[in-house]
């Protein structure tokens, strides 16, 4: 995670800001995070392993992301999908050793984790989070993307403003605080050691690719359970990179149909060598 700040301030006044922004990351991470055992999401993933119907207390960080995801899986009908999860510890993207999940067989980690619903099980109501069917949950790039936009209103909050230059990268998530007129290499994914520049269009940007994949993708499909590998990437220009990172998923799974990317003000790009860039 990198946090760039440049401002008409003195040093002390800049770190100071830094230091909010990371903060404001590392709450997130802490408390959004799959592989923290004493994480918030963790403590969740216990109760939504059982399917608990009597609403439980969440915290607002977990209430802003959680709804977005929902909303989202409604108008995906579910190609957006949270409780993937036991498919991802499966193939041994996500590590089963502290949800106390139950094990039902064998794949990829040397074990599966039960959870037979899906984001229609998950129910977030004034009163808190409950569930009508075991799930297991992970926010993966959605909770990073958060992350970004937490740390941006957490500085925001104290001296956002026009003498305030901010740029934060974490990994495939982007956010120009001076977006208009700015550039951003987007790289290829057949040929990583190489760049597409493109115009920023928005304050952030998402992007997702199977860069580092030879066999699996990390991008499981939510209907089919399979998964997913392409030769493309796909990049999301939004006002939130946390609805940015969330809304690359629906392009690459599918993206002939950007009716939701649409819905939610987002812009789309596919790239790859043999059709370079094309809007979505």
């Amino acid at each position: 995670m990198d946090v760039s700040i440049e401002a008409g301030l003195d040093d002390e006044e800049i770190l100071d800001l830094s230091i909010d922004a990371f903060a404001a990351i590392s709450e997130v991470h802490e408390g959004l995070g799959f592989h923290n055992p004493d994480s918030e999401l963790s403590e969740i993933n216990r109760w939504a392993l059982l399917g608990i119907e009597d609403p439980i207390a969440i915290s607002e960080d977990m209430r802003r992301v959680l709804g977005l995801a929902l909303s989202l899986s409604e108008a995906s009908d579910g190609l957006f999908d949270v409780t993937i999860a036991p498919q991802l510890v499966d193939q041994g993207s996500l590590p089963n050793i502290h949800h106390g999940a139950i094990i039902v067989g064998s794949g990829a980690s040397g074990s599966s984790v039960a959870g037979s619903g899906s984001w229609e099980n998950v129910h977030l109501s004034d009163e808190g989070l409950s569930f009508s069917a075991p799930v297991l949950i992970d926010l993966g790039g959605i909770a990073k993307g958060y992350a970004v936009d937490k740390a941006i209103e957490r500085i925001g909050a104290s001296k956002m403003d026009a003498d305030v230059k901010l740029n934060i990268n974490a990994g495939g998530d982007l956010y120009l605080s001076h977006w208009e007129e700015e550039t951003v290499g987007v790289r290829y994914p057949d040929e990583p050691n190489k760049n597409h520049e493109m115009p920023m269009l928005a304050p952030a940007l998402a992007t997702s690719a199977c860069y580092f994949t030879e066999q699996d993708s990390v991008m499981i499909h939510p209907k089919s359970g399979e998964a997913t590998v392409r030769g493309y990437s796909v990049s999301v220009f939004a006002e939130q990179c946390m609805l940015a990172d969330a809304l690359t998923k629906l392009a690459f799974l599918n993206p002939r149909d950007t009716r939701v990317i649409r819905q939610f003000k987002g812009r789309a790009f596919m790239l790859d060598s043999h059709n370079g860039l094309l809007e979505l």
